[in-house]
């Protein structure tokens, strides 16, 4: 095999490596963002029923504000009313201080009990997070075989380069080979994903 060849099959070699290893990373954040639209579904879920226990039970807020606005004018008459006696009559003033005034209350409004289809919906979204947590592990323990591969053959093939091309570039592949290093070898971007996947919680059913 001619030395051209080998330059040629070199730089064959440092592409596939590259475009393996790019493809390996964007496979990584796809599957980071599947897991990150489920947990983001599950709130989505929350939010939903909550506004629809609060427009049920708009009508009572309405009636609830109607009483502690009277509430607030009583409040406000009694504070005319003390304010009044602290700069007129200070013993009066200290005596109805003894009275502890508090305007009458609403009682509090139960809360109703979840409903069986949101529950199931929770629990749904929390076993897809599981099981897709589960996939991504599964798939990334036979995926590193294939992004050392790669990694090899990227080295290698600008190492080859680097060496033996003496027609030029060779800062060019030098520049490739470090950031090639910095972003996808060297720091081990593929377990700083696995990392992050490993610390994401599953959406709570609660």
């Amino acid at each position: 095999m001619s030395h051209p060849r080998c330059i040629g099959l070199a730089k064959i070699t440092a592409c596939l490596g590259f475009l393996v290893l790019l493809s390996t990373t964007y496979w990584l954040r796809t599957e980071v963002l599947a897991l990150n639209e489920l947990r983001f579904s599950a709130d989505e879920t929350r939010a939903q029923h909550e506004l629809t226990a609060y427009e049920d039970a708009f009508p009572h807020e309405e009636e609830r504000y109607q009483v502690e606005l009277k509430n607030y004018e009583l409040e406000i008459e009694h504070f005319k009313t003390m304010f009044a006696l602290y700069e007129s009559d200070y013993e009066e003033y200290a005596r109805r201080l003894e009275d502890k005034f508090e305007p009458p209350q609403m009682p509090v409004r139960p809360e109703p009990p979840r409903a069986p289809e949101y529950a199931k919906k929770l629990h749904e979204i929390n076993t897809r997070f599981r099981a897709r947590k589960h996939h991504y592990f599964e798939m990334t323990s036979r995926l590193n075989w294939v992004a050392w591969i790669a990694a090899t053959a990227l080295v290698g093939g600008l190492l080859y380069l680097i060496m033996f091309d003496s027609a030029g570039g060779r800062i060019i592949y030098f520049a490739v080979l470090v950031m090639s290093f910095m972003f996808m070898i060297g720091p081990s971007f593929h377990s700083i994903i696995s990392a992050i996947v490993g610390f994401l919680e599953p959406p709570s059913v609660y």
